[in-house]
């Protein structure tokens, strides 16, 4: 059985949830059950997600709303909390389950960081983690707290990008 991993993929630079879901495809490739819970995001034509749909042995859930209001003042505030915390819980009972070897969490750090999801609470669930499971998580600022319990933590830094200069997100690149 191999042994646990934690990683995390941070930073301002484009290629976060990418790098994440190619490492759902090498582990689809070796017969490994992936599940992919995608926060913020909503189910909205995301390309890697429609490719990662067609493997059985795959799962992807966005449970988010699209921008998260960064005030728990806010109307939407919340709804966006109901979705990350149903996000979170699944997420839970993947670390859990037997069948499920590799978990993604992608733009976990923004319901953390925005107090969706407690950070407390949170790192518990990360450092119980058990043995044979991987789980990658992804997002911009990851929080010191959850990159202590990561093995490996990258960082995507940006040095351009197109839409910096005014080019469109564009289908196939973007998203």
């Amino acid at each position: 059985m191999a042994s646990k991993r934690i990683l995390i993929i941070t930073g301002d630079g484009k290629g976060k949830t990418t790098s994440a879901f190619g490492m759902a495809l090498r582990a689809i490739g070796h017969g490994r059950k992936v599940s992919v819970i995608q926060f913020i995001k909503h189910d909205g034509g995301y390309g890697e997600v429609a490719a990662l749909r067609r493997f059985p042995e795959a799962e992807v859930v966005c449970s988010g709303l699209g921008f998260t209001p960064k005030q728990p003042d806010s109307p939407q505030w919340e709804k966006h909390r109901a979705a990350a915390l149903s996000g979170w819980e699944l997420a839970r009972q993947r670390m859990a389950d037997d069948e499920t070897s590799v978990i993604i969490l992608d733009e976990f750090f923004y319901p953390v960081r925005y107090g969706l999801i407690d950070e407390n609470e949170a790192c518990k669930a990360i450092a119980a983690l058990p043995e044979g499971k991987t789980l990658i998580m992804t997002g911009r600022n990851a929080p010191e707290s959850l990159m202590a319990l990561a093995d490996t933590v990258s960082s995507i830094g940006c040095i351009r990008h197109a839409l910096q200069q005014g080019t469109p997100a564009q289908e196939g690149f973007e998203y």
